[in-house]
């Protein structure tokens, strides 16, 4: 008797992207976005040497920079900046210790979360800046009317986000837990939160980014002390570096906070196969 043996199928390897591959791809990226924002600085001064919108409403990137110089050399700017960072870091601190053990809860049980899931729809769909009103009539033009605001607006992304990561845990991965008798605490710690947590970091992403827009959003409209003020300030005196100075720096703190939980996100979940093939 003759045996037939087949020949083994070679294995193909994932091809590993080199240190000096993933170098390379940075450097590309990077200097393709200096490469736009020197195209975007270059319109930015060519709309203002061809008078397209008038001196009194335009301000060109030199002029806007010297203005930014101007008051980064006062303290009462960074006074403003830090206000405007200390309401938006507690209103996402509050939303943070609201949010996510409300989510793991919701999450956890059918019956909480079919009887709050209409609650949270129709309250998450109101518009933060449509209760400015209401926040002004109780607090006025304090702090705590930005923190009305900013906690909303910060914990109805992360909310979400928790039920969602909560309620997506492999179903095998709970009934194995419960084969191995862990109990409901070990079931948490050791299976549903590490499942959940990529959907909490970007919910907590979100809230960043979402807060600071609030935050600075409410003390522009309703002059509570921050960079929004200043730049109500500055529209009102008339100064229109000045305004483009203030503009730039809400922009560079919104920036800075989608930077900074970019790369928190990545640190938390950077075992996640979503990290892995990007990066």
């Amino acid at each position: 008797m003759t045996s037939v043996l087949s020949e083994p199928r070679p294995r193909v390897v994932p091809a590993r992207t080199s240190r000096g591959g993933r170098s390379s791809r940075r450097a590309t990226r990077l200097t393709g976005q200096l490469v736009v924002l020197a195209g975007a600085l270059v319109l930015w001064q060519v709309i203002g040497a061809a008078d397209l919108v008038g001196d009194q409403a335009f301000a060109g990137p030199a002029d806007t920079a010297g203005a930014l110089l101007d008051l980064a050399r006062s303290g009462g700017f960074w006074t403003e900046v830090g206000q405007t960072l200390s309401g938006w870091s507690i209103g996402l601190g509050v939303a943070v210790l609201v949010a996510v053990p409300l989510g793991i809860l919701l999450g956890t049980s059918d019956s909480a979360y079919r009887s709050s899931r209409f609650l949270i729809d129709f309250m998450r769909t109101i518009p933060v800046l449509g209760i400015i009103p209401l926040a002004t009539l109780v607090y006025g033009s304090s702090r705590s009317a930005e923190l009305f605001l900013v906690i909303p607006a910060c914990t109805w992304p992360l909310l979400l986000q928790t039920i969602y990561g909560v309620r997506d845990v492999d179903p095998v991965a709970l009934e194995t837990a419960r084969s191995f008798r862990l109990g409901r605490a070990r079931t948490l710690t050791r299976v549903v939160l590490p499942s959940a947590t990529p959907f909490v970091a970007t919910g907590l992403r979100i809230a960043a980014v979402i807060g600071m827009l609030v935050a600075i959003s409410i003390e522009l409209l309703v002059r509570v002390p921050g960079v929004g003020n200043g730049l109500a300030r500055a529209q009102g005196s008339g100064a229109t570096d000045g305004v483009y100075a203030y503009t730039l720096t809400a922009a560079l703190l919104g920036l800075a906070v989608v930077l900074v939980f970019g790369q928190l996100e990545k640190r938390l979940i950077h075992w996640h196969q979503s990290q892995r093939t990007t990066s």
